[in-house]
């Protein structure tokens, strides 16, 4: 009943069994029954009845038996929900040691788990984290503890999410999904991870849903974390959609479920939502007490991801009111930052973090150009967001969810180069392949200054937020060669079309190809050969597609596709003989005669030539009836 998110009826069975046990005298079997009820408990956020039941349940157990394991991890749990992880840490150790002693392989997984999530994880330990809790699931899987392996799953998908691995975070929430019940904690947890990728993708649509799906879970099963967890996504999506007053109240709201809860971790997360919210109203000073709140709250227990978070936000509220602290705000959020391993977060802030760095290149302190140089230059080992790239019917490019502005590839030529880099061997091409493509007639000194020109260009267009002289991570110059980088989970759309069409999937095929290769580009000499390719591929998919409805008797959308061919190629015999026989599927004589017809004045007048034999033998056996 716990796992599926019924607790009122979890925490009266278990009621049920401890007064059982108490009639019958049986010390370890309360004690079974007092873990569960504390661990119900937990998942209310009632943590002064959970450590006084554990306690009692600790005193009633044997010294190596398996409710003293199970009393010894709750423990662990009160203390790490009520702000003390090195207590956690302990009893959780002690867990796991008996467990191991024990063979008791359930609060084994259970005790990796929790120092992986309430320990590892929070202190941005993440390979940490990720170690115990694969131990955990191989453990869980091998003993066939299935009910057991959501736990493990979760914590490495949202280690995974934390740490900009969004395609391995999704993998782990795929096989999660199959381990949950509708409703549970695990599952609020999946529908606010999803969400957030989402939200991080641009996707808030499909964000706002998520979030959504995440508050009904969270008020029908009560738990605190999911009610907590529900509240936060709401005010980061509102905050995306640049509703401060909404982000502000489910901040609030946030807050004070974690308040509740006594939950120092939690209430820090709150206090930075709130912040942000804040600074997008105006109110700094707001934003400022709420940052220092949390780090505040966060200090104590080492909780060194969210506090990089917490002092980056202050040192660019700092910098942007061109306060004196903001340079040491930036050295202490900078350090953090590196040194935590948690440069993913300029990245993700880096509207903020940017222009942070580049102030701090040009500090007059030795120490904070320094190790502006340094987050800098792990910075550029971290992937850039995706991009999604359009080209079949004209540019269109979006990164985080939003759209590139095509105008700036009209500029100096920047588009084209993009489109020649797209389609070169390994994205990469020399200074004269682009001179000779773009400036034939330009002499070096000129062609080198056009080439600077567009790779700027370029680079601001897909980076417009970059400062300058700050190195793109999409764009690379040296060596006379420029090279496009594309970070995973990139698409390209001619190469989608190109991959079903190789896999014969025509009608995914079709679905890809919104038109012409870069008509833009329509007389560049370096677009022609790659457009004719991608236009007669799509042609043979549209025949391929008729064939298909013709076979299945879909004579109207055999019948589109076969002019969609003759509208780009009239002479085309093999889509006039489908279309023939389309029209004669659906009783058009007179339309199958004008399909041959047309081909025959076509070819005769331009070729000399009549229609090949079996287009002939149907137009007979038309025109006989």
């Amino acid at each position: 009943m716990e796992r599926r998110g019924e607790i009122a009826a979890a925490i009266r069975l278990a009621q049920q069994a401890r007064q059982l046990a108490q009639a019958q005298a049986d010390a370890e079997s309360e004690a079974t029954a007092l873990n569960v009820l504390t661990y119900a408990h937990i998942r209310l956020g009632h943590y002064d009845q959970a450590e006084q039941f554990s306690h009692l349940a600790l005193s009633l157990a044997g010294e190596e038996s398996q409710a003293r394991a199970d009393a010894l991890l709750n423990l662990g749990i009160c203390a790490g929900e009520t702000n003390n992880l090195d207590v956690l840490e302990e009893f959780t150790r002690q867990a796991a040691d008996l467990s191991r002693q024990i063979g008791y392989d359930r609060a084994l997984v259970r005790s990796l788990h929790t120092l992986s999530c309430m320990v590892y994880m929070p202190r941005g330990q993440f390979a940490l984290s990720l170690a115990m809790d694969e131990e955990g699931l191989k453990i869980a899987q091998e003993r066939g503890l299935q009910e057991l392996t959501w736990g493990p799953l979760l914590t490495m998908s949202w280690v995974h999410w934390l740490s900009g691995q969004g395609a391995m975070a999704l993998a782990r929430l795929e096989e999660l999904r199959s381990v949950i019940s509708p409703r549970s904690l695990g599952d609020g947890y999946w529908h606010f991870i999803h969400a957030s990728l989402a939200l991080e993708a641009g996707d808030v649509e499909r964000a706002r849903e998520l979030f959504s799906q995440t508050l009904s879970i969270a008020e029908v099963n009560g738990i605190a974390e999911n009610l907590f967890l529900a509240r936060l996504g709401m005010s980061r999506l509102n905050h995306f959609l640049q509703d401060a007053p909404t982000a502000q109240a489910w901040a609030n709201d946030a807050l004070a479920v974690a308040e509740r809860m006594g939950y120092y971790h939690l209430q820090g997360q709150a206090l930075i939502e709130r912040a942000r919210a804040a600074w997008a109203l105006g109110n700094l000073a707001e934003a400022e007490s709420d940052l220092h709140a949390a780090i505040a709250r966060l200090a104590p227990q080492r909780l060194d991801f969210d506090l990089a978070a917490a002092w980056l936000l202050l040192a660019a509220l700092h910098h942007q009111q061109g306060q004196a602290e903001a340079a040491a705000d930036w050295r202490e959020a900078a350090s953090r930052l590196v040194q935590g391993g948690f440069v993913v977060l300029a990245e993700r802030e880096r509207t903020l973090a940017f222009p942070l760095i580049a102030a701090g290149l040009s500090s007059r302190d030795k120490a904070i150009v320094k190790t502006s140089a340094v987050l800098l230059e792990h910075l550029q080992r971290v992937p850039p967001a995706p991009l999604k790239i359009t080209t079949l019917g004209g540019w269109r490019i979006w990164v985080r969810g939003g759209e590139v502005d095509s105008g700036v590839l009209r500029q100096r030529r920047s588009g084209e180069l993009l489109g020649l880099l797209l389609i070169a061997p390994g994205r990469a091409i020399s200074f004269d392949q682009v001179s000779e493509a773009l400036w034939p007639d330009k002499d070096l000194a000129a062609a080198q200054a056009l080439f600077h020109h567009a790779t700027s260009t370029l680079r601001r267009a897909l980076e417009p937020d970059l400062p300058d002289k700050f190195p793109s991570r999409y764009l690379e110059v040296s060596d006379g060669q420029v090279r496009l980088y594309l970070p995973p989970a990139s698409t390209v759309d001619y190469e989608t079309f190109a991959a079903h069409y190789h896999r014969k999937e025509w009608a995914e095929a079709l679905a890809c190809y919104g038109g012409e290769f870069l008509p833009q580009y329509r007389y560049a000499d370096w677009a022609i050969s790659h457009r004719q390719w991608l236009a007669q591929d799509h042609q043979q998919a549209l025949l391929e597609m008729a064939k298909a409805w013709l076979s299945e008797g879909r004579f109207s959308e055999a019948l589109k596709a076969c002019r969609e061919i003759l509208a780009v190629e009239a002479w085309h015999e093999q889509a006039v003989l489908l279309g023939m026989q389309a029209c004669i599927g659906l009783g058009d004589r007179p339309g199958a005669l004008r399909l041959y017809k047309a081909l025959e004045r076509r070819l005769y007048n331009e070729l000399g030539v009549e229609p090949q034999i079996e287009l002939q033998a149907i137009y007979y056996s038309l025109v006989r009836k």
